[in-house]
C-alpha cells in the first residue's frame, strides 16, 4: 500500500483506469468464448437496450412522430433521450471512419478517466490521501461500468456532476453552473443539481449567484424544452413518452400490487433502498448538496410507478461511491470488505451483461 500512495496521485489514477479496463477486456474474451459461443468484437457486445436508442439519434436525429416499427419499437419514440451525448458523438464521427459504437464507447473511457482525477481532487478537499485514493479505486471498479462500456450518457454524467460539486466547493460558481447546465442536456435528472446549486449559493448570502447560476444550471434543459417545442409542438415530449415505457405513476386502484411488484424487483428495490440511506447518511453528516443531489436523483424513476433502471440510477451517481469511502474512512478491514465485494461484482455484472440479464436494463 505504501508504494501505491508514494506513486503520484495522476499516475495511480491511470494505473487504476488501464488495470481495470484491462480486466474488463479480458472478462469480455472470457464470456465470449464460455457463454456467447461466438466472437463478436466488444463494441457490437456491449451495444444493448438504450445503446439502440442514441444511435437513432446519433444516425438520423430525433423522430418527427412515435414509432410504428419494429414491431417492439411501436408506440415509442427517441425523446426521452437527452442530446448532449448523442450530439458530442456525432461530431467526433465527422473525424473518423469508425462506427458510432466504437467512438461513443472510446469517448466514455476517456470520461471515466477525467472523473477519476475530478473526483480525488473532489475527494481531498475532505478526506486523507488514502481514502481519497480508495475512493478513486472504488469508482474504477465500479460493477456499473458495463454501462460506462457502452453507448450509455451514463459517463458524461458522472464526469460533469463530479465537475460540478468540485467547482461548486472550490468557490468557481459559474463554472460550476456551466457544468450544470451541460448535465441537464445530458439527463433529465441532471436539472436536479440546480436545487443543490441554489442551496450551497443562498447558504452562503450569496442571492445573485445563486439566481444567475440556478438559470445557467438549467439551460441544457430549457434549450432541449425548446427544441421539442419547435420540432415536436410539445416542450415536454421526453417526459410525455415515458408513459409508453410504463411509467404511468402510481394507480389508486392497485397500489399495493404496484409496490408488491415494485419491491419484488430485488436488485433495483434493494439498491434504491441502500442509495435513499446513502442520501439521508450525507445530509446527516452535513454534506447536504450532495445528498440532495442523490436522493432528487433517484426519487424520479420510483415515482414513475416502476423500478425499471433504478439500480443504474443508483450506482452510477459519484455521491454512492463518496458516501462509501466516507463510510470506510476509518477502517482498513471495511475497506478490504469493500474492495473485495467491488470486484466480485465487477466480474459478475459484465457476465450478466452478456447473458442479457433483464435486471441490468
Amino acid at each position: 500500500m505504501g508504494r501505491f500512495l508514494k506513486l503520484h496521485w495522476i499516475a495511480y489514477c491511470v494505473l487504476v483506469f488501464i488495470l481495470s479496463r484491462v480486466i474488463m477486456l479480458y472478462q469480455f474474451n472470457m464470456a465470449n468464448d464460455i457463454l456467447l459461443h461466438v466472437h463478436s468484437n466488444f463494441f457490437t457486445a456491449m451495444c444493448k437496450w438504450d445503446c439502440q436508442w442514441y444511435l437513432t439519434i446519433i444516425n438520423d436525429g430525433y423522430d418527427s412522430h412515435v414509432r410504428h416499427a419494429p414491431k417492439v419499437w411501436k408506440g415509442l419514440a427517441n425523446w426521452a433521450f437527452f442530446p448532449l451525448y448523442p450530439l458530442i458523438v456525432k461530431y467526433c464521427l465527422l473525424i473518423t471512419k469508425a462506427s458510432p459504437v466504437a467512438v461513443g464507447t472510446l469517448l466514455n473511457q476517456s470520461f471515466i478517466l477525467l472523473a477519476l482525477h475530478v473526483f480525488y481532487l473532489y475527494l481531498k478537499l475532505s478526506l486523507n490521501e488514502l481514502n481519497s485514493r480508495f475512493g478513486v479505486f472504488l469508482l474504477a471498479f465500479s460493477p456499473f461500468s458495463i454501462y460506462f462500456a457502452s453507448l450509455y450518457t451514463e459517463a458524461l454524467f458522472l464526469l460533469l456532476s463530479l465537475s460540478a460539486f468540485y467547482f461548486m466547493r472550490i468557490n468557481r460558481p459559474y463554472i460550476s453552473a456551466l457544468c450544470g447546465g451541460l448535465l441537464s442536456a445530458t439527463r433529465a435528472v441532471g436539472v436536479m443539481f440546480s436545487i443543490s446549486y441554489f442551496y450551497s449559493q443562498y447558504k452562503n448570502s450569496s442571492i445573485k449567484k445563486a439566481i444567475l447560476g440556478g438559470v445557467l444550471s438549467v439551460s441544457g434543459l430549457a434549450c432541449y424544452m425548446l427544441y421539442l417545442h419547435v420540432h415536436m409542438g410539445d416542450a415536454l415530449a421526453f417526459q410525455h413518452i415515458q408513459h409508453a415505457w410504463g411509467r404511468t405513476g402510481f394507480s389508486s386502484r392497485h397500489i399495493g400490487r404496484q409496490i408488491l411488484t415494485m419491491i419484488l424487483d430485488y436488485h433495483n428495490s434493494i439498491l434504491f433502498l441502500f442509495s435513499f440511506c446513502i442520501s439521508i447518511y450525507l445530509i446527516i453528516y452535513k454534506y447536504v448538496e450532495e445528498g440532495m443531489f442523490n436522493l432528487l436523483c433517484i426519487l424520479p424513476g420510483v415515482l414513475t410507478g416502476s423500478m425499471l433502471s433504478e439500480g443504474r440510477f443508483c450506482g452510477t451517481l459519484f455521491t454512492f461511491y463518496f458516501a462509501l469511502t466516507l463510510l470506510t474512512k476509518k477502517s482498513n478491514s471495511l475497506k478490504i470488505i469493500m474492495a473485495i465485494n467491488f470486484l466480485l461484482f465487477y466480474f459478475s455484472y459484465f457476465i450478466y451483461w452478456l447473458a442479457h440479464a433483464r435486471f441490468l436494463i
